[in-house]
């Protein structure tokens, strides 16, 4: 279980780079909440008690906690059964949070992190492209100033959008929001150091509020469309069923690691990998807090994470900071995002959408080698076409049967053996002893082809036939059962067989099955040779 920090002082830079986040941060989590189908206060909650409690129990001082766009969707997708009860949207928002953390937790528990090293960077290209798309689109009605309502996927989207009219479009809206947009793009070039969304979301409510002109009046704000309440937003207040915690198990797994790869991406670029562990244990507690305090599944994000960076941040006092600074934004900040337009907030999010597009690795993705194009397409289109966490299951899972399939086939390399030992090309093959030299993993799935592959290889000519064993690992009952199976097969062809290369323990384990295998203590390198002798 991860510890609390030893108490010091924050230094200069953890001040800046916690304000700076906190900034930055604030029109992030609004639209980040309104992404995952709840109203916008409760990204504020999520990235303050969270992040808080995160930050205490974990290490790195460059990794925050909150909302993140990628896994707004998958809470959109896990929560939508519930949307139109709102006692139960929160109690299932809180189940799914405790879900999230109590699997983090289990990771942890079970020392399994290394689990996440079989998800390929295809499919976390994959979905990240095919999440950017959704998120684009699903943003497209309130970009021009027509927000739909009971608009649960894309594809209604899509239908809602094809019935609209030119003159249905509110050009006022679609000013706005192409102005969050660009401001946003080009700030990120221009003025990376600058809380450029927070500007453009400050500039536009004051606007709202104070501003004579007429056709701000078009502008539909959150007080609109969305319920904001006075203070902390309420909590849940029912126990969810059991049939709600088995449809939220998955999901709760799935958000917690795409989450958990975010985190991995974090550590990665400041070379902390080592704190991996602590990092997703101080998520895992700051996901059950958030649970029983209005937050939705918190985990690291990576533009933030990064901001930490460019501020200074020195020690976990930044991230702390910038959790910290959001609450009086939550107890008495109500009136003014109710006044937040709702335009600025789609063109924060079509921003986040663009962002989350790499075109470099996406075009080195596809010059690769089929297996790689397959991993990203089929990835890509399940996040289309299934539920999020389908998706990035699919494609984790399609990665890790392509890493069996090519591990359950060890190579194979064929010698010839000449009258003093050496080993010769393959070519040669007039020599009666052959030599078959297996290199990889003969776990039970590759062991079960073995006598096939090793019944094909055998010269014509062959009548005394070493297999090396030298460069195999994982050999167990079922590749010892494929080795006496072949034995007997080469038995019946005349052929006499010996096995080296092995260690005491494999011959142990073969006496204790009871599986007679015909053993040799010669030593294999570019020659057979016998064992030096004993001197004692």
């Amino acid at each position: 279980m991860p510890k609390a920090i030893a108490f010091s002082m924050p230094r200069a830079g953890d001040i800046n780079a916690g304000l700076l986040v906190a900034l930055v941060g604030i029109p992030q989590c609004l639209a980040y909440a309104m992404l995952s189908g709840l109203p916008p206060m409760y990204g504020l909650v999520t990235a303050a008690l969270p992040g808080m409690v995160a930050a205490l129990f974990g290490r790195s001082a460059h990794v925050t906690v909150g909302p993140t766009n990628t896994t707004g969707l998958i809470i959109l997708a896990s929560l939508t059964p519930w949307a139109d009860q709102p006692e139960l949207l929160l109690t299932a928002m809180a189940t799914l949070t405790v879900l999230a953390g109590l699997s983090r937790l289990l990771i942890v528990a079970l020392r399994a992190e290394r689990v996440f090293d079989f998800v390929p960077e295809a499919v976390m290209v994959g979905f990240a492209t095919g999440a950017a798309v959704i998120i684009a689109l699903m943003q497209l009605d309130e970009f021009i100033g027509t927000p739909f309502s009971d608009v649960r996927n894309v594809v209604d989207e899509l239908v809602r959008l094809s019935g609209l009219r030119l003159p249905d479009i509110e050009w006022a809206a679609v000013g706005l929001s192409v102005f969050a947009l660009a401001s946003v793009v080009l700030g990120r070039r221009y003025l990376p150091r600058w809380p450029i969304p927070l500007m453009t979301l400050v500039i536009s409510t004051a606007l709202v509020v104070w501003a004579p002109w007429s056709f701000i009046e078009r502008w539909i704000t959150l007080e609109q469309t969305t319920v904001i309440a006075d203070g902390w937003p309420q909590l849940a207040t029912h126990w969810p069923s059991w049939s709600m915690v088995q449809a939220l198990i998955i999901p709760g797994f799935a958000v917690s690691f795409i989450g958990s790869l975010e985190l991995i991406v974090t550590l990665r670029n400041r070379a902390e990998q080592r704190w991996l562990r602590r990092e997703l244990g101080s998520q895992g507690i700051a996901n059950l807090v958030g649970s029983v305090t209005g937050a939705f599944p918190s985990s690291t994000s990576l533009t933030r994470s990064v901001l930490l960076d460019i501020g200074g941040a020195v020690t976990r006092w930044a991230p702390f900071i910038a959790a910290l600074i959001i609450l009086p934004i939550i107890l008495f900040g109500a009136d003014l995002i109710r006044a937040i337009p709702q335009a600025v907030i789609a063109g924060l999010l079509v921003a986040t959408a663009l962002s989350m597009l790499k075109p470099n690795q996406i075009r080195t993705i596809l010059k690769a080698n089929s297996q790689t194009r397959t991993l990203f397409l089929v990835t890509l289109i399940s996040t289309l076409v299934l539920n999020f966490h389908e998706a990035i299951l699919l494609g984790a899972a399609l990665g890790l049967g392509i890493f069996l399939f090519q591990a359950s086939v060890p190579l194979l390399r064929r010698y010839a053996v000449d009258e003093e030992g050496w080993l010769r090309d393959t070519i040669e093959l007039d020599s009666p002893h052959t030599l078959i030299q297996i290199s990889g993993s003969l776990y039970f799935a590759a062991a079960r082809q073995l006598p096939e592959r090793l019944t094909a290889m055998l010269a014509p000519k062959t009548t005394l036939l070493t297999i090396d064993l030298t460069h195999t690992h994982h050999i167990r009952v079922a590749a010892l059962q494929a080795l006496q199976q072949f034995v007997a097969h080469a038995q019946t062809q005349g052929i006499e067989l010996q096995i080296c290369g092995h260690t005491p323990a494999l011959v142990q384990l073969s006496n204790t099955l009871g599986i007679r295998l015909p053993w040799c203590d010669r030593v294999m390198a570019q020659r057979i040779r016998e064992p030096e002798p004993d001197n004692d």
